[in-house]
Formats: structure tokens, sequence, C-alpha cells
């Protein structure tokens, strides 16, 4: 079995895939539409990887609170199944009780709006350097803010080592009094 999102019947007309790979490849294809497409699939696999993680992780997360299932809803979900899923684990490590909440969520699937670009950078601003920048301070921001100041703790919700984050506060100087 095999999979991939692009087109290899143009990729072989165009040279950029072997044509004898692609026939070896071709028995069977099935074409099965991104998650985004078929939004009704992510309640019924959010709930197969709770289940999964559940026993993986020794947790015993019993359901998702409908806000964070809506949250799920509206996300478009560019990483496809494997982000759904890494989304719910995540969520069930963070989760305090029997509950997945919204807030267990990545904080751009919360705050993830059709649309609009995440987050918003100046229309004139074409540096990735400092659209990057601004990206993490925000993030580092949201972070330490919803972990009342906690640092090991917004260190997981960014998902990086406490070291980076005292970097990274370090070097934005990011004042803690005013987040």
């Amino acid at each position: 079995m095999a999979a991939t999102v692009k087109d290899l019947i143009r990729e072989v007309k165009e040279g950029r895939f072997r044509e004898d790979l692609f026939y070896r490849l071709n028995v069977f294809p099935i074409h099965l539409p991104p998650l985004r497409e078929r939004r009704e699939d992510i309640p019924l696999l959010a709930s197969h990887f709770v289940k999964k993680y559940n026993q993986a992780l020794g947790k015993a997360v019993a359901s998702i609170h409908p806000k964070a299932v809506e949250t799920l809803l509206n996300y478009r979900w560019f990483g496809n199944v494997r982000e759904l899923e890494n989304t719910i684990e995540r969520a069930i490590v963070l989760a305090d009780g029997s509950e997945i909440d919204k807030e267990n969520l990545p904080a751009e699937i919360q705050e993830f709006e059709e649309g609009v670009p995440y987050p918003p950078v100046e229309e004139e601003e074409c540096s990735i350097k400092k659209a990057s920048k601004s990206l993490e301070i925000n993030l580092i921001q949201k972070a330490l803010k919803r972990t009342r100041g906690n640092h090991t703790h917004a260190a997981k919700l960014l998902e990086i080592t406490h070291r980076a984050l005292l970097y990274k506060i370090k070097e934005y100087g990011i004042r803690e009094k005013d987040v």
C-alpha cells in the first residue's frame, strides 16, 4: 500500500515519476479526500485516538468536551489524519480530568479561523524572519498567560524544552509582568 498527495498520472507525463513504478503501484487505486473535506469523520477518528492513547499512556480520558469537538471540526487539518492523531495524543497528555477540553488543544487549532492567516502579519511585511519572530513572541506570551507564568507547563504547551523557552524569553525581551 502506498499513499501520495501528488497526481501521479501528471507526474509520469511530465517525467517526474517513473512510469514502471507507477504501474506497479497502480493496481487498485483508492482516492481518499483530505480530512478537511470529510469533517464528519473527525469525531469518530478523535474517539478512536482517545481510546488508543488512553491505553498507550495509561490515562482515563472518557470524552471530548463539545466545545473541543466544535473546535476540531472548524480546523482545516493541513496535516490530515496524522495531525489529528498527534493533536489528540497531546490533548490526552495535557488533560487533567476525564475529558479533553478546548484548552488542551494547541493554540493554532483553538484560534484558527477559515481564511484568516495565523498569526496576522503586516501586509507590507515580507520577511520570514520577522514574521517568525512575531509568531514566536505571540505564542510564548499566550502560553505564559495560559499557564500563569509557569515555564515548565508553557514549554510543554509550546512543544519546546524548558531551556529553549528561557532562551527565547531572554532573546525576545519578553517581560512576564506584561503577559
